[in-house]
C-alpha cells in the first residue's frame, strides 16, 4: 500500500499558514513539485521519497499520476491546500497541474506569493 510510506508528524503550530515544497523523482526523467499548506500534519521527508519509490513502473501517465499523489497527500495529511505538479521532457514537454484546498479555507496573499512553477 503506497499511501502507508507516507508518514506525518504534527505541525509545528497548526494556528498560522505555511508553506513546505518537497521536489522528488518519482519515474526516470519525472520531475514533481508537490506544495502544500498543512493543517494539523506535516509530511516526513524521508518517507516522501519512500512514497515516490512506489510508483517505479507506473505506465498510467502524468496525468493519472497527479491525481494519484494528489488523493494521497489529501487522504494522509489533510492539507489545508495543496498543488501537484509533474513533468517531464519525453517524448515532448508535458507538464500537468492539481490543486486542492479545503472548502473553508483560503489565504490570498500566501497563493499570491508563490512563483510559478
Amino acid at each position: 500500500m503506497r499511501r502507508e510510506r507516507l508518514s506525518t508528524r504534527p505541525s509545528p503550530d497548526a494556528r498560522h499558514d505555511f508553506l513546505v515544497e518537497l521536489r522528488g523523482e518519482p519515474l526516470p526523467g519525472v520531475r514533481l513539485t508537490l506544495r502544500l499548506v498543512p493543517d494539523l500534519l506535516v509530511p516526513d521527508p524521508a518517507s516522501v521519497v519512500t512514497y515516490l519509490a512506489e510508483f517505479a513502473g507506473y505506465a498510467d501517465g502524468l496525468e493519472a499520476l497527479a491525481v494519484a499523489i494528489l488523493d494521497d497527500i489529501n487522504n494522509e495529511l489533510v492539507p489545508r491546500w495543496v498543488e501537484v505538479a509533474v513533468e517531464s521532457d519525453t517524448p515532448l514537454p508535458h507538464r500537468v497541474v492539481i490543486e486542492d484546498r479545503q472548502p473553508a479555507w483560503d489565504n490570498p496573499r500566501l497563493v499570491g506569493r508563490l512563483r510559478p512553477l
